[in-house]
């Protein structure tokens, strides 16, 4: 169990539990980690004893600067950084006890960003010794200095909004060179492999789902955080290869980052039994790395470790600790993943930094600047799998968006993807880029189904592959099959709102308009960042006949050529001709200027009843490839063409015949 002293009060702790913490305080300041440093020893005495008193108000920084180091109450904390510096210091010295003492079944935590304690209760039990992977001393060419932290006023002046953070007892992280991140991803994945005991035992009590909560990787330098963004991207995706256990997927739980849950709610939220959290610290020529486990139903820890390596023979530990997971997983894993891992080659971790950062900034939707870093480390390690299909992904999306040229972007698409799965068959990325190219370049509808099937076959936990088949099977008019596959996809990632945007996309394109209505409303209603509903309302709206609300709906989801089009059949529709004529000078520009808008000027035409308008523009964008084509046998925009034999001909070419 754990009992966190929140900002408000100690009351939750009981009396028994307000003493061992004492005792406890007693133990860690009598330590050779603090014994040495009386301003250290004071520092934490301070905080701990305020906190255990109640008195929050004494927990801000001007209070502390003013009691332990004389400064003036109205004292310039942003520059002055006394208080903040000995914080640091005292959270370093925290982490090096617990590493050197071992378990206690009471913990001091000083959660970065505060100087409110937190005492975490725990049983201590024995751990496996077989489940902690001996491995060699790591190391890099260089060691960065150490970066210390800066903790802002603002984020220390209102205790009560203080986050709890479950997840690291050391919070304010040094700056971690490329050249030793991926080895920490794999001592963590060895790390919670030490967990199978409770994860495959038999019984109610085992667990057999879990969720990697995002890694904390505190270096003080924010343009690091990718590092640990995608260190919690592998470890998603290396337990995602065991085949007795459901994992929770990435974009479910990056949402958690700082979150104040415990982790049953976490798990009910999550639909996961278990909780798996860490964090790493680089101090000096030392590597340190915190991970615990955690049963989500009972809320309490089954199993925690600290390592500690030295920052030598870098690759040589990456490989050792690798060959150990393959060993200690093998009887579990899918038959994928044993593929995986016996094709699975050493990567440069320089190259493997450049990755991940690239992999950072495609969650922020920057393709261009997410390209330039694939490319990079391709540079430096032309044998990199993953980064040739992060290529293609991007390729694709900027030929699809119309950012480059979109018939060199599909032709590179085609020609990465093709080089990833050379490199790497078992790459999964690979094969969903090779069907996106399919589509883009020849619309072989054929291909692009066997190699999204293959690409799922190799990794079947992913949702961005689910959220790519999704749209194939929706454009070939398969609306039982799109609708199971929804299903799944809901099932695997309760909590995002993009799959639950692409869910809505879809009942518009399989007609169910009520059903569209009801999952919007579902959504408001949950404690997810809600997606832009505007476009999608609008659709659903028009659909049912609620014109004057689709109109507002649409005019309040920009002035994208897509929203155009539907805008300008909207108003054709309602009978609002002029306004409906008026859209398609605006269109006719962005053909002019932006090379897309033909598509949607053939949605205006369709809701005027001019077919021949209509038509003429649809083979205009047929002829350009526009990405809009690929919708035509579900667009219920085109309806009124439906049964004229130029709509099934079109068809035909496109590929989208019975």
């Amino acid at each position: 169990m754990e009992i966190v002293a929140q900002a408000r009060t100690t009351e939750e702790l009981t009396p028994d539990q307000l003493l061992q913490v004492r005792q406890h305080l007693k133990e860690v300041l009598a330590s050779p980690a603090f014994s040495a440093s009386k301003r250290a020893q004071d520092f934490l005495q301070l905080v701990v004893n305020h906190a255990l008193e109640g008195e929050y108000d004494s927990l801000r920084e001007r209070m502390i600067g003013a009691e332990m180091f004389g400064r003036r109450v109205d004292y310039d904390t942003g520059s002055d950084s006394v208080v903040r510096v000995k914080a640091t210091e005292v959270r370093k010295k925290l982490a090096q006890y617990y590493l050197e003492s071992g378990a206690h079944e009471v913990r001091l935590e000083l959660p970065s960003g505060s100087y409110v304690p937190r005492f975490v209760f725990q049983p201590v039990e024995s751990v496996d010794a077989a489940a902690v992977v001996p491995v060699s001393s790591l190391a890099t060419p260089t060691a960065p200095s150490t970066a210390s932290g800066q903790i802002s006023e603002a984020a220390v002046d209102r205790p009560e909004e203080d986050a709890i953070h479950a997840a690291a007892p050391w919070k304010r992280l040094a700056r971690v060179s490329p050249y030793v991140w991926a080895g920490l991803v794999l001592l963590a994945v060895a790390a919670i492999f030490g967990m199978r005991r409770w994860v495959f035992g038999n019984g109610a009590t085992a667990i057999r789902s879990v969720a990697v909560l995002p890694l904390e990787n505190h270096s003080g330098v924010p343009a690091q955080e990718y590092i640990a963004d995608g260190m919690t991207k592998e470890l998603v995706s290396d337990l995602g290869q065991v085949g007795a256990l459901k994992v929770a997927t990435i974009g479910s739980v990056m949402s958690y980052q700082g979150t104040r849950k415990s982790a049953t709610e976490i798990g009910k939220e999550l639909g996961v039994e278990g909780i798996v959290q860490g964090s790493i610290l680089r101090e000096g020529t030392r590597v340190l790395v915190y991970v615990r486990f955690i049963d989500a139903r009972a809320n309490r820890v089954l199993w925690m470790h600290n390592y500690v390596r030295d920052l030598k023979s870098a690759l040589a530990w990456q490989g050792e600790v690798s060959q150990a997971i393959v060993k200690e997983i093998a009887a579990s894993a899918t038959p994928q993943g044993q593929a995986r891992s016996a094709h699975s080659h050493p990567v440069d971790p320089v190259a493997q930094d450049l990755y991940l950062h690239g992999r950072y900034l495609l969650e922020a939707e920057d393709c261009v600047n997410a390209a330039d870093y694939f490319r990079a480390a391709l540079n430096v390690n032309s044998s990199y799998p993953q980064a040739q299909a992060g290529l293609a992904f991007c390729d694709g999306h900027l030929g699809e968006t119309d950012r480059i040229n979109s018939n060199d972007a599909f032709a590179n698409q085609k020609i990465e993807a093709l080089k990833a799965i050379e490199l790497d068959p078992t790459v999964a990325e690979g094969h969903a880029e090779l069907a996106n190219a399919a589509i883009n370049l020849n619309w072989d509808w054929a291909t692009a189904g066997a190699e999204f099937r293959r690409a799922l076959e190799l990794n079947p936990k992913s949702a961005s592959i689910h959220e790519e088949y999704e749209r194939y099977l929706v454009r070939t008019g398969r609306v039982r099959e799109t609708l199971a596959e929804v299903q799944r996809s809901e099932d695997m990632d309760p909590t995002s709102s993009r799959l639950y945007h692409l869910e809505g996309v879809i009942l518009y394109y399989c007609r169910q308009y009520d059903q569209a209505l009801l999952l919007v409303q579902k959504v408001r209603t949950m404690d997810i960042p809600p997606p832009n509903w505007h476009f999608l309302m609008g659709e659903i709206d028009a659909e049912k006949g609620a014109y004057a609300d689709a109109i507002f709906e649409f005019l309040h989801a920009g002035s994208r050529p897509q929203t155009l089009g539907h805008l300008g059949n909207l108003y054709a529709r309602a009978g609002q001709v002029d306004n409906a004529l008026a859209i398609i000078p605006q269109l006719e520009e962005t053909v002019k200027n932006e090379g897309i808008g033909r598509y949607e000027i053939a949605l205006v035409y369709a809701g005027l009843g001019r077919k021949t308008e209509a038509f003429k523009w649809l083979e205009e964008s047929y002829k350009a490839h526009d990405e809009g084509i690929t919708y035509i046998k579900v667009e219920p925009c085109l309806d009124p063409l439906r049964g004229d034999p130029r709509f099934n001909d079109l068809l035909s070419r496109v590929g989208l015949t019975q």
